[in-house]
């Protein structure tokens, strides 16, 4: 998986939800467990904090955060706090 494309299931989680507002963002997370959540955003700054917050919850395998913008193209990785 390269940085600027995620894996394709990712993908598919997100555009499984549907359209996201226009102007909004769409935050994918795949728990260390295996559980996977989406949640959307009205704005890049609140989506990116829930992501590094999904990313940071665990300190053994940090979960996967992936956010969308609104056409569903990537923009942003949650990244756990330690590696900032």
């Amino acid at each position: 998986m390269s940085d600027d494309t995620p894996p394709d299931w990712i993908s598919q989680a997100a555009k499984a939800s549907g359209a996201v507002s226009r102007g909004g963002y769409r935050v994918v997370v795949v728990e260390a467990r295996g559980d996977l959540s989406v949640r959307d955003f009205h704005d890049r700054e609140s989506a990116e904090q829930y992501a590094n917050d999904a990313a940071s919850e665990s300190d053994d395998e940090s979960p996967l955060a992936v956010v969308f913008g609104d056409r569903l193209q990537l923009v942003a990785r949650g990244r756990h706090y330690a590696t900032r």
